[in-house]
């Protein structure tokens, strides 16, 4: 038993396998919010419907799927699995740079579908939540540079110990109730501009 149903975005031209496709998708309780029948459309349903998954062929008119696949991860990341008829190694790895989560040979069957689906889904919020992490901690660590140059600054020019100088900055965050950050941020403007810290 699923505990979300997944919204599902066809990117397929052949009408009889997007019946197919809608028909499997159904008796398996996911919910299809839409149907491209080209590269172009699929970029564009993807900004406008944010699926969660994305069924994507990998032969489309207009702009194949490999590359709409490239367009969306660049602008509304989701996990888009890619349906083809090709194996051949050289293809996997087009499709594993173009950021597809997964991708299922045809002629595709309710078999395979709900593991595949449910496996991309699961591996691309794995991947967004570890990326998330990674801004996270990389903006912690830019706030925390930014933080101990400020210090540097008014440890200079007040003749503050390290303590006293972190301990200052906290009473002026407090006092004007600003993050650290735009504190050191203004600390470090001041010293830039007029050679010293308003503090």
């Amino acid at each position: 038993m699923k505990k979300k149903t997944l919204r599902i975005l066809i990117c397929e031209d052949e009408g009889l396998t997007v019946l197919r496709l809608q028909k499997e998708l159904d008796s398996l309780g996911y919910t299809v919010v839409g149907e491209a029948k080209d590269g172009l459309e699929s970029v564009r349903l993807a900004k406008e419907l944010r699926p969660d998954v994305i069924l994507m062929d990998i032969k489309m008119p207009k702009l194949d799927g490999i590359a709409a696949t490239k367009e969306i991860m660049a602008s509304q990341p989701t996990a888009i699995i890619m349906l083809t008829a090709y194996s051949q190694e050289d293809f996997v790895g087009k499709v594993i740079a173009a950021g597809a989560s997964a991708y299922l040979l045809k002629p595709v069957n309710s078999g395979q579908l709900l593991p595949t689906i449910e496996l991309a889904a699961h591996r691309f919020s794995e991947f967004q939540r570890i990326r998330n992490e990674a801004d996270s901690l990389k903006e912690a660590l830019e706030i925390r540079k930014l933080i101990e140059r400020a210090k540097g600054i008014l440890m200079q020019r007040s003749n503050l110990s390290e303590p006293e100088a972190f301990k200052k900055m906290q009473r002026i965050s407090q006092n004007s109730r600003k993050p650290m950050k735009e504190i050191a941020l203004e600390i470090l403007r001041a010293d830039e501009i007029f050679g010293a810290p308003k503090c």
